[in-house]
């Protein structure tokens, strides 16, 4: 009777665990109250975000979920040493926020720290893996 449970424990050990498809990451302002942004990135080479939003308080900004979204991403890009997001109203007439951040090489998990500008503000944020 035990044989199969076993086996089965045996198994899994083995066996390689599901691959997750998407990931993402959630940046918020270092000190004090802030908007924060978050970023929904397929885990594939070149992987750019499919889907952002802006969080301030109750409200939220979601970018690219579906046609007429108050905002949209307009440019990305995410490589081994930056994180970098434009986000536009849905005509591209105005910026709504740009994220600029850098990785930090020698911390183990990824955490990117830069800034945040929205409103007319500038926030120094941490970006950590979500």
């Amino acid at each position: 009777m035990q044989r199969p449970a076993f086996a089965a424990a045996l198994a899994a050990l083995f066996l390689p665990a599901p691959a997750h498809a998407t990931g993402g990451f959630e940046c918020r302002p270092i000190k004090g109250p802030g908007p924060r942004i978050t970023l929904a990135v397929p885990h594939a080479i070149a992987a750019q975000p499919f889907q952002a939003a802006i969080h301030e308080g109750r409200r939220m900004l979601v970018a690219n979920r579906r046609p007429g979204d108050p905002i949209v991403i307009a440019q990305s890009w995410i490589d081994r040493q930056h994180l970098w997001l434009d986000l536009v109203d849905a005509n591209g007439n105005r910026f709504e926020a740009r994220l600029r951040a850098r990785f930090q090489t020698k911390i183990k998990y990824p955490v990117a720290v830069g800034t945040l500008d929205r409103g007319g503000k500038t926030y120094r944020v941490r970006c950590i893996e979500a």
